[in-house]
């Protein structure tokens, strides 16, 4: 501490606990820097990663060095140069225990495995991210690891190999995912394997045979226990089976011919499900269900399955996680047959209800009560919900019903939904009415011509709204969300209104973002407002639109990126720009500004007559206005004329902070550029 004279004031430490307040410390030395080697490690281990001990470093040179007698090392999202590097600095002499190696940014997995080999260590986690360039890449090969007694890697969709020779005397616990080759050799090596977790990933069907074929005996010999057994089929394998084989996919999923599962707890199933009230009758400690039917399935069947389901529940007292329907029936579904299916879910107080299907046409039907859900998800095209039915939502904490269907009496909905938090919604009636004391997120697309927008959230955080609405007439919005932090905001106009002389704005848009230096940070910081805007050369006319009016019903004003997608038409555009920011709201708020001029498909090039209105007012390039916070300029499809270098003249006129232009050239039908 200092004092106005520049004179430092010392500050004397506090007595030791025994009283002895003759002990002081050095005055260049810290307490925590006067621990022993051992307590400063175990502070190191807190820090959960080797990343993060390392740079304790630039600290205090007490620190230097530290991490590399750490027992536990783990590492995220490093580079694989980087942690190889840093393993190197480990000896082998104290022991390391366990390493983990999670997300790391590596094409070598197999160089780290061998670099972590090195150590022996006792416990090895290594998790690689699935990524694309993985189904085209080498496998990864595991190294011998005499000492490690569990193992768990996640390849993510590369392959896994055993290694050339060796085995591994100690493994007891063995956890492997990815696409597992020579699965047989590497459980052979293997004396001492008890528990075993494998997930066959991307995995070749032909092969999947062969791993299934040698996993039975060594479960049986071993005694295995097998807490996690997981198969999926890959794509690139899919894409290669003929039409014949490919039919297999869709292949039943049915109950042996004989047997029970006396120690099934939890089961879910996804696919073509057959028979399900035999497979649960088999299943006398069955607790937690999960199933989703996929694939052509007859109404009576499925009719049949949510019978069995509700009798099982009733039974057995099985919690229903997860009820899904993906199907396309083998006849046509009318209202009265699908509302019977809703009402046959709705006695099975399922958790989470995700239903998907395409009607061939437009069907209505009412909304049974799902007291027990706590997320809905419908993606039912040509559908509409145009009744709720009695009762409550009452425990409800999710639900989306996608743009392909819709709801007609929203306002009622939310009034049954107290625990309510995210909300994504399309309307069939055009005009928006939310009102709700829990909602989070709010996402509202309505499907026709809006009027009236309505929404009171005191707690919102996210909104995102999406209506039709003509220039004709008035659009009434009230918007009270006090909390919110990020907002989308899009109307589309549904007539052709003029705004400047013969320019129409077509479509308007609010984007909360972040900001391109602080891309880590949660919150937005800047909010970009987005034009798009044609030239009209024929067609009837709308109403003239109040521009001001319109920005006025944006719920946020403070926008400092102003986005104009602009169909010209080979017109001038500089005169429009002008009249954009000639607006004190826009003017005073745009810290950046970018132009994109949208391409129009004409064989040749027309230019303006010398009398278009497009250049109105006249005098624009003369003309001047205050920008006195744009920073930036961008502007695509640049093509060279005469009266794109003007706007660039005038921009830089008018804005003294201007830091940075870009112009983006634009491209002829002959493949260069125009300049």
């Amino acid at each position: 501490m200092e004092t106005r004279s520049r004179r430092r004031l010392r500050v004397s430490p506090p007595p030791p606990p025994d009283g002895g307040g003759s002990r002081r410390l050095p005055p260049s030395s810290d307490r925590i820097s006067a621990l022993s080697d051992d307590m400063l490690i175990l502070v190191l281990s807190r820090l959960g990663s080797v990343h993060a001990a390392a740079r304790t470093g630039l600290l205090s040179r007490r620190w230097l060095g530290l991490w590399t007698s750490l027992a536990h090392p783990a590492f995220c999202t490093d580079a694989s140069d980087k942690i190889e590097a840093a393993l190197a600095r480990f000896s082998v002499s104290p022991v390391v225990s366990s390493i983990h190696i999670r997300f790391p940014v590596t094409r070598q997995p197999s160089s780290l495995l061998r670099a972590a080999a090195r150590l022996s260590p006792a416990e090895l986690v290594f998790v690689l991210k699935e990524e694309s360039w993985q189904t085209y890449s080498a496998s990864v090969v595991l190294p011998c690891l005499c000492r490690a007694t569990t193992i768990e890697i996640d390849a993510g969709l590369l392959g896994i190999r055993p290694p050339p020779a060796g085995e591994f005397p100690a493994l007891e616990k063995l956890f492997v995912a990815g696409d597992i080759i020579d699965f047989g050799s590497l459980l052979s090596r293997c004396p001492c394997l008890r528990v075993l977790g494998v997930t066959f990933r991307d995995v070749n069907p032909d092969s999947l045979d062969a791993a299934l074929a040698t996993l039975e005996p060594a479960a049986t010999v071993h005694s295995l226990e097998l807490p996690l057994f997981s198969v999926q089929i890959g794509t690139r394998w899919r894409n290669l089976l003929t039409p014949l084989d490919s039919a297999a996919f869709s292949a039943p999923i049915s109950p042996p011919p004989s047997g029970n599962f006396p120690v099934l707890e939890k089961l879910s199933l996804s696919g073509n499900i057959v028979d399900l009230g035999t497979l649960l009758s088999r299943c006398p400690r069955l607790r937690v269900l999960g199933v989703v039917f996929r694939g052509m399935v007859d109404l009576r069947s499925l009719e049949a399955a949510l019978a069995a389901l509700e009798a099982a529940a009733a039974a057995l007292g099985v919690t229903l996680s997860l009820l899904g329907i993906n199907t396309r029936w083998t006849h046509n579904v009318d209202a009265a047959g699908f509302g019977a299916l809703l009402h046959a879910m709705a006695r099975l107080s399922v958790q989470k209800l995700v239903l998907t299907h395409h009607f061939g046409t437009y069907v209505k039907a009412d909304l049974a009560c799902f007291d027990r859900a706590m997320s809905i998800e419908m993606d039912l095209k040509y559908f509409c919900f145009t009744t709720l039915l009695d009762g409550e939502f009452s425990m409800l904490e999710r639900l989306s019903i996608t743009e392909s269907s819709s709801i007609v009496d929203l306002s009622t909905l939310l009034k049954r939904c107290p625990c309510l938090r995210v909300l994504k919604v399309a309307m069939a009636m055009g005009d928006v009415t939310v009102h709700s004391a829990s909602l989070l997120e709010l996402d509202v697309h309505s499907t026709t011509e809006c009027h009236h927008i309505d929404i009171v959230t005191p707690v919102l955080k996210k909104l995102e709204l999406k209506v039709w609405a003509g220039s004709g007439r008035e659009l009434s919005v009230s918007i009270s969300a006090p909390m919110v932090e990020k907002v989308t905001w899009k109307r589309w106009y549904t007539t052709s209104g003029v705004m400047f002389g013969f320019w129409r704005l077509e479509c308007a848009s609010l984007k909360s973002q972040l900001q391109e230096e602080d891309t880590s940070s949660q919150h937005p910081r800047v909010h970009a407002l987005c034009l798009h805007i044609s030239c009209i050369v024929s067609g009837r006319l709308g109403s003239r639109p109040n521009f001001a009016k319109e920005m006025a019903k944006l719920l946020i004003t403070d926008f400092s990126v102003l986005e104009l997608r602009l169909r010209t038409r080979e017109h001038i555009f500089g005169a429009l720009v002008l009249r954009i920011l000639g607006m004190h709201q826009i003017r005073a708020a745009t810290e950046k500004l970018k132009i994109v001029i949208l391409p129009w498909w004409s064989m040749r090039r027309q230019a303006c007559p010398g009398n278009c209105l497009c250049g109105n007012p006249k005098n624009w390039r003369r003309q001047s206005i205050s920008l006195p916070h744009l920073r930036e300029v961008e502007i695509d499809e640049f093509t060279g004329e005469g009266h794109e270098y003007d706007f660039l003249g005038f921009i830089s006129k008018c804005s003294p902070m201007l830091k940075r232009v870009t112009v983006k050239l634009a491209y002829t039908l002959e493949g260069g550029t125009t300049m």
